[in-house]
C-alpha cells in the first residue's frame, strides 16, 4: 500500500505537530497517540481540500499552525484541537511561512515580496478585495502588509532575535539584511554566493553569525551586521558520496516558476497572455496544479535515466542548539545521510554524517539533544517508488541521541513508534503531485538555454544593418519587430566595445507601449 511520507515535524514537550502530504496530525509526545487529524476532520469541522502542504510554520508560542498548499492560500490553524481559523487568497505561490513574536504571520512568496498578514482577519481586510501597494510586484487579494521585495524568487528569510532585522534570501545568490518591519531600509548585503541561496542560520550560540547554504559547494559565515564574509567552509567532497537523488536535465521550453513565460514550440519562450491561444490556460491557472507538473515530462528525478540527469546541489536546512556545544547540523534535498560540524575559530572543520540509507526529507532538533529525521522510506536505489518495506527499512521517522561528540541509535520513543505505524494512504498521482524534491528543478537556472540564446543573438546581429533594418523581413525570415531589436542590441554592443560616437537611433517596435500626453503626442517609452 502506497502511504504518505512526513514532510515536517514540529516536536514539542507535550504536543507535536507533523505534515504528510495534504494532511496535519496532532499527536500527544509522551504517548504517540493521535490527538487530532485533518484526515479524520469530524463532520462539523470540513476542511477545503487544497493539495499537499509546501510551507507551514508554528508560532512560538505553539499554539498556532499557518500551511500554505498549491492553492495559493493561507490557512491558520489552531494546534489545540486543531481547529481551522481562516483561509486568505494570497497573490503568488508562497516560498516560505514564519511566525514572528506577536503572532503575525510573514509570507514570502514566487515573485520576491514579504507581506504581513495578521493572525486573525479583521472586518476590513475581509471585504477590502483586491488591494496593490504601489511598491508591490502583484495584486494582494487579503490586504497584506508589504514589507520588502527583491526581484528574484525569494527562498527562505528570517527574523533575528530581538526582531528588529530581517534576513532574506532569493534564487540570485543574494542575502539581504533589511530593518524589521521597516523593510524599504537596507542595513547591508552579504554579496558573495555564485549561486541560488536556500538556507539561512542564526547560531543560537553565536546570534551575531549568520551561516547560509545553497548551490555553492561551501557553507558561509558572516558578520551579518556588516555584510562582511568570515570564512567558507567546503562541504560539497563531504556530501556528494551520499546524494541519491539526481535531477532531470532542463531542457528548452521548460517552465522555470519564477518566470511568466510559457514554453512553446519556438525556440523562445513568448509573454504571458500574449499570442496565447484561445482556451490555454494561463500560467496563474497552472500554478495551483503545482509547478512540478510544468517541468517534469514524464517523472520525478529519480525516474530518468543516468544519460539524461544531472547532479544537483541543494542546501535543506541548517540548524543549531545550545547543548550540542557550537556545532552546526544541515540536510542536502535528496542525500541520504545528516551533516554536521564544529563551528569554532580553528582550521578546517571536519564534516561529519549519520547515515540512514534513504534520502533524508527533513530533520527536527530537540531540546534534548535529539534529532528526528523525516526519511523518505519508500524510495528504491532504482529510482522507483515502493510500497511499505519491512522492518526498520520501512521506518518514516528514525531518531538518534546526541552522546560525547556523535549520534547514536537508540530505542525509538513512543511518538516515533506511533508515527512510523500510522499509515495514511495515497494513490499514486497523489504522490507524483507531492513531488519531494521540486527544488532540484526549481532552483537552478537554466544556464545552458541561455547560452544558446546568447550565441543565437550574436549570430544573428551579423545582419546587415543598411540591408535589414527597415525592411519588413530577409532571407533568414527575421521579422521587422526581430529586427529592431537586433538592431539595438548590435549598437549596445557596439557602444560597450569603445564606441563612444555610434548613434542609437532605431526604428520603435510596433507594439512598444507608450505614454501619452492628454493632447495626443507621444512622450517616452513606458
Amino acid at each position: 500500500m502506497s502511504r504518505y511520507p512526513y514532510t515536517r515535524l514540529f516536536w514539542q514537550s507535550e504536543q507535536s505537530i507533523v505534515i504528510a502530504g495534504p494532511h496535519i496530525q496532532v499527536l500527544d509526545t509522551s504517548t504517540g497517540d493521535v490527538l487530532h487529524s485533518t484526515a479524520k476532520c469530524e463532520e462539523d469541522q470540513i476542511v477545503p481540500t487544497s493539495g499537499p502542504i509546501r510551507c507551514a510554520a508554528l508560532s512560538s508560542c505553539g499554539k498556532y499552525l499557518a500551511t500554505s498548499a498549491d492553492d495559493k492560500t493561507l490557512k491558520t490553524w489552531e494546534v489545540n484541537g486543531l481547529k481551522f481559523l481562516s483561509t486568505r487568497g494570497m497573490p503568488k505561490k508562497p516560498t516560505y511561512i514564519n511566525f514572528a513574536d506577536n503572532n503575525d504571520i510573514l509570507v514570502a512568496d514566487k515573485f520576491g515580496d514579504i507581506f504581513r498578514y495578521q493572525l486573525h482577519p479583521n472586518s476590513d481586510e475581509q471585504s477590502s478585495g483586491y488591494t496593490r501597494d504601489t511598491l508591490a510586484s502583484h495584486e494582494n487579494p487579503s490586504g497584506g502588509e508589504l514589507i520588502l521585495g527583491h526581484a528574484s524568487l525569494l527562498t527562505t528569510f528570517q527574523l533575528t532575535a530581538d526582531e528588529q532585522y530581517i534576513v532574506t534570501a532569493d534564487r540570485d545568490e543574494h542575502i539581504r539584511v533589511s530593518w524589521y518591519p521597516q523593510g524599504y531600509t537596507i542595513e547591508s548585503y552579504c554579496l558573495g554566493h555564485q549561486k541560488y541561496v536556500s538556507a539561512i542560520h542564526f547560531p543560537s550560540f553565536s546570534p551575531g553569525t549568520l551561516i547560509s547554504g545553497g548551490g555553492d559547494s561551501m557553507l558561509k559565515l558572516w558578520d551579518w551586521m556588516s555584510g562582511k564574509l568570515l570564512r567558507n567552509i567546503d562541504v560539497f567532497s563531504a556530501v556528494q558520496p551520499f546524494i541519491a537523488i539526481k535531477a532531470p536535465k532542463k531542457k528548452r521550453g521548460w517552465k522555470d516558476d519564477d518566470d511568466d513565460m510559457e514554453p512553446t514550440g519556438s525556440k523562445r519562450g513568448r509573454r504571458k497572455g500574449k499570442g496565447k491561444l484561445k482556451g490555454s490556460p494561463s500560467i496563474d491557472d497552472r500554478d495551483a496544479e503545482g509547478s512540478q507538473d510544468s517541468a517534469l515530462p514524464g517523472g520525478q528525478p529519480g525516474e530518468v535515466s543516468i544519460e539524461e540527469s544531472e547532479l544537483v546541489f541543494v542546501v535543506h536546512k541548517l540548524a543549531s542548539i545550545p547543548s550540542l556545544a557550537q556545532r552546526i547540523v544541515f540536510s542536502v534535498i535528496g542525500a541520504t545521510a545528516i551533516f554536521w560540524f564544529l563551528m569554532d575559530d580553528g582550521s578546517e572543520p571536519c564534516i561529519r554524517h549519520e547515515r540512514f540509507h534513504r534520502p533524508v526529507i527533513d530533520f527536527t532538533l530537540g531540546d534534548d539533544g535529539s534529532i528526528w529525521v523525516l526519511l523518505d522510506a519508500d524510495w528504491s536505489s532504482q529510482g522507483s517508488r515502493n510500497g511499505k518495506g519491512e522492518g526498520d527499512d520501512s521506518n518514516l521517522v528514525e531518531v538518534r541521541q546526541w552522546t560525547s561528540d556523535k549520534f547514536t541509535a537508540s530505542h525509538l520513543p513512543p511518538l516515533a513508534l506511533a508515527l512510523n505505524s500510522c499509515i495514511l494512504p495515497a494513490t499514486q498521482a497523489d504522490l507524483k503531485a507531492l513531488y519531494l524534491y521540486s527544488d532540484l528543478l526549481a532552483l537552478p537556472k537554466n544556464v545552458e538555454a541561455e547560452a544558446e540564446d546568447r550565441t543565437e543573438d550574436l549570430s544573428e546581429m551579423a545582419v546587415d544593418d543598411a540591408t535589414t533594418a527597415y525592411g519588413s523581413s530577409n532571407d533568414k525570415g527575421i521579422t521587422k519587430r526581430g529586427l529592431g531589436r537586433l538592431k539595438h542590441k548590435h549598437a549596445l554592443r557596439r557602444l560597450q566595445e569603445g564606441g563612444c560616437g555610434e548613434s542609437l537611433d532605431f526604428e520603435p517596435l510596433a507594439d512598444s507601449k507608450m505614454a501619452r500626453s492628454p493632447g495626443g503626442d507621444t512622450l517616452v517609452p513606458c
